[in-house]
């Protein structure tokens, strides 16, 4: 009796929930198709292992189950492949003819794809590479199809994103029988602070000001919310805040379309120009629709004029406020300093109470100094070691990865001169095969070269840092010139009181860092 060692192969192209289903039926129907086919007498079936491809197109064969079976098969742990139809087997006719044609034949495997009618038993018959083609042609049109679905949705207003910017969340209405996604203020903390960073900017604040001040407060950024994968997104930062600026969606101005796959068969995207941009109406935003017009023109202006806003504010504002009356304190070039805004302001809403900017700097200095005699050192290069080690452990294990594919492809591409040296492949799939593999091989050779670099450099950075870093510090401590980026990243706010003989002055400068002792 002839014993048939079976591979189950199921696949589908997507993750959501009723294609799980959907996999769970194929292999229902094929094991079910096992049980009936061993009632004969003159053959015996025995499934070895399932194999199963989850959210992965049939347009690629690098799927982790399918090179597994792979294995299987050339270990000879399998002698018999069995899929639902020829589709889950792949749809890249070029690809799915090799296996069929040459793969299979040369590892001594029958393939049965039983929709299809297909058994490798009795030879390939001539309708199976057309429905090859067709299964392409299926995918491609499909591809077509999704994207001209997903403009009609976009033209119509309706948000395709799978997850709500920063600040919103999704509505679902009803729309002439259709189902339209609006985007709705969510009305949380998230929206607040979207509210904020718009009201900054205009105040003259920059991106890393702004960032900043959020990471002092403790407020997740949109990275964080969903839980991105690397640490150091987890914080605000220059492109987080700008990104937000710049987005027509907090201004109510719906547009969509901005990237564009550049094949059906690749994930890779590229960014349209402004003018294939789909915009498609106006809705209610988290800032209006002026605001938001006032911020571009207010970025354009810095820009063009090649100095940031904040740049040009003294070095203490937006920093210093009253303690008696809680309102700011501004600059008065005259007096060299800052005065209560209320108390000039009259009607007995505080006193014209002032502190002078050369005495704030030189309290601040001699802070400086005293803390920098408490500072331990070692700490500080501990700290920064465990920081980079971490760094330099990340970039190690892509490395180590890059480098284990590459040894697979060129396993690949050994096998592949083996096969036509033996005539096993036909010379125009050797020369399809040989190409698309050696693209690969150049693209990870390429990926090595750079993390390479990368870890040359983190190691470099590492020892200049080391070398330098009590000049750098000292410099630091002298204090000799500050500037507004430098005040910034040193003080939380400095609160001025009047003392209550009215003969002085009660300062209290919060800095953004802990005293050492």
């Amino acid at each position: 009796m002839k014993i048939w060692y079976v591979g189950i192969y199921a696949r589908v192209s997507t993750t959501k929930d009723e294609q799980k289903d959907s996999i769970q039926t194929q292999i229902q129907s094929l094991q079910e198709w096992i049980r009936k086919s061993n009632q004969g007498n003159l053959e015996r079936y025995e499934v070895v292992k399932t194999f199963q491809d989850h959210g992965i197109s049939g347009a690629t064969f690098e799927r982790d189950d399918f090179d597994e079976m792979k294995k299987y098969i050339e270990q000879g742990k399998i002698n018999m492949v069995l899929t639902r139809d020829l589709s889950r087997l792949g749809r890249n006719y070029i690809l799915a003819g090799y296996y069929l044609e040459d793969y299979f034949k040369i590892n001594n495997i029958r393939f049965v794809s039983v929709l299809d009618h297909v058994d490798t038993v009795d030879e390939i018959n001539d309708i199976v590479p057309f429905k090859n083609v067709l299964n392409e042609m299926y995918i491609k049109d499909c591809s077509r199809r999704s994207r001209d679905g997903l403009k009609q949705r976009m033209i119509r207003g309706s948000y395709i994103g799978s997850k709500p910017p920063y600040g919103y969340m999704k509505m679902i209405i009803e729309e002439n029988g259709q189902k339209t996604i609006k985007l709705v203020p969510a009305e949380d903390e998230t929206t607040v602070v979207v509210k904020e960073i718009f009201q900054l900017y205009l105040k003259g604040w920059g991106y890393t000001r702004i960032a900043n001040q959020l990471n002092d407060r403790e407020i997740p950024s949109p990275a964080s919310r969903i839980g991105f994968p690397l640490s150091k997104w987890y914080r605000w930062n220059e492109n987080g805040v700008k990104s937000i600026l710049t987005n027509p969606k907090y201004g109510g101005i719906m547009v969509q379309g901005q990237y564009k796959k550049i094949s059906y068969k690749l994930k890779k995207t590229v960014k349209l120009p402004q003018e294939n941009w789909i915009y498609s109406g106006e809705f209610q935003g988290i800032v209006s629709k002026d605001v938001f017009l006032k911020v571009q023109e207010e970025m354009e202006n810095r820009r063009s004029s090649g100095i940031k806003k904040q740049e040009k504010a003294y070095l203490f504002s937006h920093k210093i406020i009253c303690g008696d009356c809680g309102g700011a304190m501004g600059y008065q070039k005259k007096y060299q300093g800052y005065r209560c805004i209320n108390g000039q302001r009259g009607g007995n809403r505080c006193t014209s109470h002032s502190i002078k900017e050369d005495f704030l700097l030189l309290k601040i200095k001699e802070d400086i100094q005293s803390y920098s005699e408490k500072l331990k050192i070692e700490k500080t290069v501990h700290r920064m070691d465990f920081s980079v080690n971490k760094k330099k452990e990340g970039i190690q294990v892509r490395l180590t990865e890059t480098e284990d594919q590459l040894k697979r492809i060129e396993g690949k591409l050994k096998k592949l001169y083996e096969d036509r040296l033996e005539e096993h492949i036909s010379k125009e799939l050797f020369l399809n095969f040989s190409k698309e593999i050696e693209e690969k091989r150049k693209m990870l050779l390429k990926k090595k070269d750079l993390l390479q670099e990368q870890l040359t450099s983190v190691n470099h950075d590492m020892d200049q840092w080391r070398e330098g870093l009590r000049e750098r510090i000292k410099e630091l401590f002298t204090f000799k010139k500050p500037t507004n980026g430098f005040i910034d990243k040193l003080i939380k706010e400095i609160i001025v009181f009047e003392s209550k003989d009215k003969q002085g002055r009660i300062i209290e400068i919060h800095y953004k860092f802990r005293d050492p002792v």
